[in-house]
């Protein structure tokens, strides 16, 4: 999902922001004086009488806006902090009266903006997939399957977490993954997950970072996936393993994720000083802290589905990204 940026021009500088020419007052500038919460009286032209600076009649020194430059009560957003068509400023784009009354306060679309929106615009580094492409920075592993690589991975436009589309992985083989460089040996992730089944018994992989390339069968991967019927942590090189339910090698307690339901999983991989931290929907998984697996220098993150004695599944993936500091769950 992608939203433009509206950019505000407010009238009040020296010459404000658009030139006309000279006039007498201004037929609605006094109206600046009944301003219900932004617009106040004008500093010197709330009559929109003589222009301090040679301007049109209807704008004041400060642009025949408010004290406030002519925005309501929010500074020219909406009610919830959205950027109002108008930028807040009155109609006229300098009638003190529009502005004395409030009404760029709450501009005509400003209602509905304000934070990010449910998708990337949040984070640097992010996929939501909306084009209907894979990105370009992604590539498949392992190399000997890419020319198969349209068999399990494309872009379901179908089915999305925040829009329309989504990243959709046909678990059927070994692995099955892509891969995007990190932000460094240390970085910050999170995917929106959605799977066709409930997480299994067998071992399988959602997504994992690689000190090297992105060789299912090589280097070092420390992998978040699924076993005994749980979230859990995997380290390949000598299969150590840590279990959402504290420990206990069995189909009870842990985190458990259901079929056909997103789930925002976030990550920590701290390469250089040996640490992982996982959380689910915003809140971290404790059992899944590990500050003993390295050092590494991570170079590679991978997601999609690696299948090792667990059974086949269809995934979704939608808003990825990756960075250098948290970036949360919206």
């Amino acid at each position: 999902m992608r939203y433009g940026v509206l950019a505000v021009c407010v009238l009040g500088v020296a010459v404000g922001c658009s030139s006309e020419e000279p006039g007498g007052p201004g037929g609605t500038g006094g109206a600046g004086a009944t301003s219900a919460a932004g617009g106040n009286t004008a500093t010197t032209g709330g009559s929109g009488g003589t222009p301090a600076v040679g301007g049109s009649g209807n704008q004041a020194a400060t642009g025949g806006v408010g004290a406030t430059g002519g925005v309501g009560a929010t500074g020219g957003v909406g009610a919830t902090g959205g950027v109002g068509a108008t930028g807040g400023v009155g109609a006229t784009g300098g009638s003190g009266g529009v502005g004395g009354t409030g009404v760029g306060g709450a501009a005509a679309t400003g209602g509905t903006g304000g934070g990010p929106s449910q998708g990337c615009e949040a984070a640097a580094g992010c996929y939501d997939f909306e084009d209907g492409q894979i990105p370009a920075a992604m590539s498949f592993f392992p190399e000997y399957l890419r020319p198969e690589m349209a068999t399990y991975v494309s872009v379901d436009a179908t089915l999305g977490r925040s829009g329309t589309h989504s990243l959709k992985v046909v678990g059927t083989g070994f692995s099955q993954m892509l891969g995007l460089a990190t932000p460094g040996p240390a970085f910050w992730g999170r995917v929106y997950l959605r799977s066709d089944t409930e997480i299994q018994d067998g071992h399988n992989t959602y997504v994992a970072a690689t000190d090297a390339d992105g060789d299912p069968n090589s280097n070092e991967q420390i992998r978040i996936g699924e076993h005994k019927c749980q979230l859990e942590v995997n380290r390949r090189s000598d299969d150590a393993e840590r279990l959402s339910n504290g420990g206990e090698y069995a189909c009870t307690g842990g985190v458990k994720l259901l079929a056909d339901t997103w789930y925002c999983i976030e990550f920590f991989y701290d390469g250089p000083n040996s640490e992982l931290r996982v959380f689910v929907d915003g809140a971290e998984i404790p059992e899944l802290h590990v500050t003993d697996w390295g050092p590494y220098q991570y170079q590679l993150f991978k997601l999609g589905y690696e299948k090792y004695h667990g059974g086949n599944k269809t995934l979704w993936y939608d808003d990825v990204a990756l960075g250098t500091s948290q970036i949360g769950c919206q």
